[in-house]
């Protein structure tokens, strides 16, 4: 079931939302992130501690049920992962189809601006673009199938972020 809610994911391949509670959920300021650049990331299985593990799952389920589960009732929970900086990779237009899940979240930890760069960027139609300088709390919902492009901006501030992969099963 697709609502209007949603319309804009299914027109442009995102949607912006804020979930500024989250942050005092996570508390990624007690964390150091041990990979930052070039798609090196932290992961559960790797790299993060039992605690940051138990805080992203509990915000993953809260995204599931709140977000995904009303509209993709057969989805699929795949895996989060949490970064620091931009690789170059990401600075381009790109999908990440490759990666085999088709939609995903992007959780900002960190305040961007103009000054600083850290944009998020979203192209749909070949060549219509929208830029985010996303603030701590702000989520973007990303579609991950065809015709949809994103692109991540260098910064010179901490821009830590995470990402929640999906399966709709669709």
């Amino acid at each position: 079931m697709k609502t209007a809610f949603y319309d804009d994911f299914f027109e442009k391949g995102f949607k912006k939302f804020s979930e500024p509670d989250a942050l005092s959920l996570i508390r990624i300021e007690e964390f150091k992130l041990l990979n930052v650049e070039e798609r090196t990331r932290d992961n559960g299985i790797n790299d993060l501690s039992s605690t940051l593990n138990q805080r992203l799952s509990a915000f993953s389920v809260y995204l599931k049920n709140k977000y995904i589960d009303p509209v993709w009732e057969k989805s699929k929970f795949n895996k989060y992962l949490v970064w620091d900086g931009v690789d170059r990779d990401n600075q381009g237009w790109h999908t990440d189809l490759f990666e085999g899940y088709d939609l995903f979240f992007l959780y900002y930890f960190d305040d961007t601006s103009p000054q600083t760069g850290g944009s998020i960027n979203f192209k749909w139609n070949r060549n219509e673009t929208q830029q985010f300088y996303p603030e701590a709390g702000d989520l973007f919902l990303v579609s991950n199938t065809r015709g949809f492009w994103h692109r991540a901006e260098s910064t010179t501030v901490t821009r830590r972020v995470a990402s929640f992969d999906f399966t709709t099963a669709e």
